[in-house]
Order: C-alpha cells, then structure tokens, then sequence
C-alpha cells in the first residue's frame, strides 16, 4: 500500500467531518423527502417516492404507458430552469435526486420549487 491514497481518504474524512456533511445530509434528506411527499399528494401521477439522506427516487406511475415519457418531459422541464435530475429505473420511470452533501436549505427549497412547476407543466 501506498501513502498517498492512504493521506486521500484520511482527508476525506477530516472533511466529512469537519464541515458536518454526514448532519447536513441528513437534514437537507428529510427537508427533501418531506417537500416531495407534499408534491406526492397533489399530482397522482407521482408514485412511489423513497430515498435515504440526499438519494431520493420518485417513480412515475402513469396510465397507459406513458410513465417513461412523463419523466422524460419532467426531467426535460427540470433541466430547462438548470435543475440537473437523472432518470433511472427498469422502465425509465423514475426520477433520481442526488444533489450534493454541501446543498443548503435555499437550494433545496429551490430545487423543489423549479421540480413543482415542471409538475404543474404536465
């Protein structure tokens, strides 16, 4: 083993540490997860919405197939207002979330908000 990538992870962990990521995740998750579920409950086309700390999926549950063009429209709305969401999931259905361990309250809140009116555009 070398020293080098040994002085890497120490560094990551200092910093993990030091900048409370490991709280701020959790926090920002849970302020995350509460805003999706609330959307959840106003557009029945959102399924499934699940997730742990800043990894969250809200599946997209359509009728006639058009689940995978939904979330392609969705993610698509997102990008146009510079809100990067991924699509995942066997039949493309889902949308990811997985913004970073140093995202603030506002980002969220923002994020949120820009994913609400591509929501709303559908």
């Amino acid at each position: 083993g070398s020293a080098v990538p040994l002085a890497a992870a120490l560094a990551t962990v200092k910093t993990l540490q030091d900048e409370n990521l490991v709280e701020n995740s959790a926090k920002m998750g849970e302020r995350l997860m509460a805003g999706l579920r609330k959307l959840q409950k106003q557009y029945p086309f959102m399924g499934d919405v699940r997730g742990r700390g800043l990894m969250m999926g809200v599946e997209i549950t359509a009728e006639n197939n058009e689940s995978k063009s939904i979330t392609s429209a969705l993610q698509k709305a997102c990008l146009e207002k510079d809100l990067l969401l991924l699509t995942c999931g066997t039949y493309g259905n889902v949308i990811r979330w997985i913004p970073p361990l140093i995202v603030t309250a506002e980002q969220i809140d923002e994020a949120l908000s820009i994913f609400k009116e591509a929501l709303k555009s559908i």
